[in-house]
């Protein structure tokens, strides 16, 4: 690797990887053109997409809340790395570990409320207090 052959605004050499020119992408006076148009990009780049559903989230199992919590994840997992990021996901991490429990119990109690007899009446009741 040949190092860039420009100087800094403190007179030592830059420490950039030149290229065929003998200059970085940054003092390149050839590539002025590129730079110009990579700053006007700015950070634009850099963002995410937005995810755009067709209708609003709703949730009425835990099903719907871990396909949430997956969505959150996915799209929080894009971003630029930082600490309000790894909270984030972490945050995600408990909602759908407590959410996953809360289906197992679900699961539990419907199976002892079969093994019971009781699952089936106590729905019927619900449905006439209605």
């Amino acid at each position: 690797m040949k190092q860039c052959r420009a100087k800094t605004k403190q007179g030592k050499r830059c420490t950039g990887t030149a290229n065929r020119s003998g200059y970085c992408f940054t003092h390149n006076p050839a590539l002025a053109d590129k730079r110009r148009a990579a700053r006007k990009l700015g950070g634009f780049n850099r963002r995410t997409a937005a995810r755009v559903s067709g209708e609003a989230v709703k949730i009425e199992t835990i099903a719907d809340v871990l396909r949430l919590v997956n969505a959150v994840i996915t799209d929080t997992w894009e971003q630029e790395n930082s600490a309000s990021r790894s909270r984030a996901l972490l945050a995600c991490a408990d909602t759908a570990i407590r959410a996953l429990q809360s289906g197992e119990m679900e699961s539990r109690l419907a199976a002892i409320e079969a093994a019971l007899g009781i699952g089936d009446k106590t729905q019927k009741e619900d449905r006439n207090d209605e």
